[in-house]
């Protein structure tokens, strides 16, 4: 299979996991993702002001989950929304400039993650939503000891999918080819 095949397998098969198991990743395999986050493109001269921080242990993942726990609004039951996973990546970045491009190399560098992850057949799932919550706990976010200045842009969740999740059929976005 030559590299443009294997591109769009690996792309093809991606999908947001949403319920994983409780079983950890392994080093290697988080080394692997961390070296892919670290090829990212960052707009010029951000590789300074951009962080990426790895959390596999079990302790501070679940002080993170907790801070971060949401409520259903259809049942007003609590809600993890990191889906069981085990294993988190924070990506974090200092001085936002006005257009905000931050926002746009966390993005680069979580979708590489993505695709290692599926490469290396691991689940993932971009998070966004919960991560205000999360900030308004500082003795939490203290302990993902992030540089001074610092705060916390992105995030995803990886892990082994659970077997009894059924991911969503891909929707397709609309394209003009001009």
């Amino acid at each position: 299979m030559n590299k443009a095949e294997i591109v769009k397998e690996v792309l093809t098969e991606r999908r947001s996991v949403r319920k994983f198991t409780p079983v950890r990743i392994s080093d290697e395999a988080i080394e692997m993702i961390i070296n892919a986050a670290l090829t990212a493109p960052l707009a010029l001269g951000d590789a300074q002001t951009t962080h990426l921080t790895a959390v596999n242990d079990p302790g501070l993942v679940e002080e993170i989950r907790n801070a971060a726990m949401l409520k259903s609004r259809a049942t007003g039951e609590p809600v993890d929304p990191f889906y069981g996973a085990q294993t988190f990546f924070f990506v974090s970045a200092t001085d936002l400039s006005e257009d905000n491009i931050e926002f746009c190399n966390a993005g680069c560098v979580i979708e590489n993650m993505i695709i290692q992850a599926t490469a290396l057949e691991l689940g993932s799932c971009y998070i966004w939503g919960c991560l205000k919550k999360l900030k308004k706990h500082p003795e939490v976010i203290e302990k993902l000891q992030l540089p001074e200045g610092y705060e916390i842009l992105s995030a995803l969740a990886v892990g082994y999918r659970d077997p009894d999740y059924k991911c969503k059929d891909r929707a397709m976005m609309g394209y003009s080819k001009l």
